[in-house]
């Protein structure tokens, strides 16, 4: 049956922030409440959408819009420019763990806020940025995802320059906007090139999209191009220097979504487009470079994040080498590493999201300054006994540790690695190993620096903050279990998906 739970999801996300910014003008409670109202009913709209990608076939897609909304003529060809939003096995969880991880990122802004002036812009600009992130991930046409892709530029720009850290966050989030804004130039080319070789009707529907005749060669370049765009939002070395940056002089709350959410939408385009349209993988060579920056970057990441004494650059640089496990997973080209990248943004979001919170939480419980400085903390388990348990499901979830969902989604990593049949896949597995020896060092060494070792005098009267800021990231922890735990939930739809797009029947 036909319905509009989609287009009526994305359409309140994107109406939404007129509303929010309004009610800021006369109430910051208002604009609070309705922001998170507002996101709660767009999520309850697209998970009405399941029982529709149930009936189609968890292998098939569920679209709904329009083929044609802009039609004319380019010279000799005709150019079709459509509304589609899409779901399917790949797209749905995607989007799911994106809906879950940003309603607790606007509920933790409850407290994280509340001193902050001007939270009916701050709410309104958080909710179209979360339209952007699941407007790309829903995006059946290129020009639509090209659209939603620079939504979520602007609007956590303008956040970070905003209510970043001072004096800095101006220059932060300019550095931000160049590198992210050059990647998506190149995304826009590519887009370019898939439209002017790829599909003779000139449509860009990503369904409709052909390569079979196209050379090798423009295959190639244009595969360039996207995974160009694509590597510059997920932080891949050496084009990884703004996020550290980046994270460290966010609001808390839009750190947790960049880094849980926002860049592992440049994974799921890689599956969806570079590996489903441009055959990524029919170049061994070019797919073991890819494989070779992976494993670069897991352990480039992971010796940075050791080396921090501030929390939240501690996590940013966790970041950048759990990007490079969901690199991997892709680059090996194989069912068993596509399927484990896409687990692995489902367990990341939840791990990391929990972690850049309680590094909020420190900062507003301790102070600014003293509440990122490792050196200075210690103890704290005996105060803030809810954030010490949630940081240390999350910790050991990152380091891969069963039965937690980050052990499932890295174990089927790593075979990929082993499934690709390639002599340098065991030197790339050792080597991802190593750095997840490194995710537990530098995790298990700020859970001890921060929270274990005597009480300190000074710290007498921290406590846990208020459950605005404390809740999300309990439900957050027990997800962590839950999908460790049951790991179907994910897998059922993740890997008819993927076998969808490797020809496996």
């Amino acid at each position: 049956m036909f319905n509009f739970t989609l287009i009526i999801s994305i359409a309140i996300l994107l109406l939404a922030p007129i509303i929010v910014f309004f009610l800021g003008k006369w109430n910051d409670h208002a604009a609070k409440w309705s922001a998170f109202i507002f996101v709660l009913i767009s999520a309850v709209f697209f998970a009405l959408s399941l029982g529709d990608v149930l009936n189609d076939g968890l292998g098939n897609i569920h679209s709904e819009g329009w083929n044609k909304w802009i039609n004319f003529n380019l010279g000799s060809k005709n150019v079709t420019i459509g509304f589609k939003l899409i779901a399917d096995s790949l797209s749905f969880p995607i989007a799911a763990i994106i809906f879950i991880l940003s309603l607790a990122a606007v509920m933790y802004s409850f407290g994280y806020m509340k001193k902050e002036e001007n939270q009916g812009a701050y709410y309104a600009l958080l909710v179209l940025y979360i339209a952007g992130m699941v407007g790309v991930i829903l995006a059946g046409d290129l020009v639509q995802f090209y659209v939603f892709w620079e939504l979520m530029l602007i609007p956590s720009y303008f956040i970070i320059a905003k209510w970043g850290s001072k004096p800095n966050s101006v220059k932060i989030a300019f550095k931000y906007f160049m590198f992210t804004h050059v990647g998506a130039m190149a995304i826009l080319i590519g887009i370019g090139g898939l439209w002017a070789y790829g599909s003779a009707s000139g449509s860009f529907l990503i369904a409709n999209i052909n390569m079979t005749a196209v050379s090798k060669t423009v295959t190639l370049v244009l595969t360039i191009l996207f995974l160009l765009g694509f590597a510059v939002k997920m932080a891949i070395f050496p084009l990884h220097s703004w996020l550290p940056d980046t994270h460290g002089e966010a609001p808390t709350p839009i750190s947790a979504i960049l880094s849980g959410v926002m860049i592992e939408t440049a994974a799921y385009a890689i599956l969806r487009i570079c590996t489903d349209i441009l055959d990524m993988g029919s170049n061994v060579t070019f797919t073991w470079v890819l494989v070779g920056l992976a494993v670069f970057t897991m352990v480039y990441g992971g010796i940075m994040a050791l080396a921090q004494k501030d929390t939240k650059r501690l996590f940013a640089y966790s970041s950048i080498s759990q990007m490079g496990y969901i690199f991997f997973g892709l680059g090996t080209f194989t069912a068993f590493g596509a399927t484990g990248s896409m687990f692995h943004i489902v367990s990341h979001a939840l791990a990391k999201g929990t972690l850049f919170m309680v590094a909020g939480i420190l900062m507003t419980q301790i102070g600014h300054h003293k509440g990122r400085d490792i050196k200075q903390l210690g103890g704290l388990a005996y105060k803030m006994p809810i954030t010490a348990i949630v940081a240390l499901i999350a910790a050991l979830s990152l380091s891969g540790l069963p039965p937690l969902a980050g052990f499932m989604s890295e174990w089927i990593i790593f075979e990929g690695g082993l499934a690709s049949g390639n002599p340098l896949g065991i030197i790339a597995i050792f080597m991802a190993v190593l750095s997840t020896a490194l995710t537990a060092t530098y995790t298990l060494l700020f859970m001890k620096n921060v929270f274990l070792g005597p009480e300190k005098e000074e710290f007498k009267d921290v406590k846990d903050p208020s459950p605005y800021m404390w809740a999300p990231l309990v439900v957050l922890a027990l997800l962590t279990f839950i999908i460790g735990i049951l790991p179907n939930s994910v897998l059922t739809f993740v890997t008819d998906a993927v076998a969808k797009i490797f020809g496996i029947t």
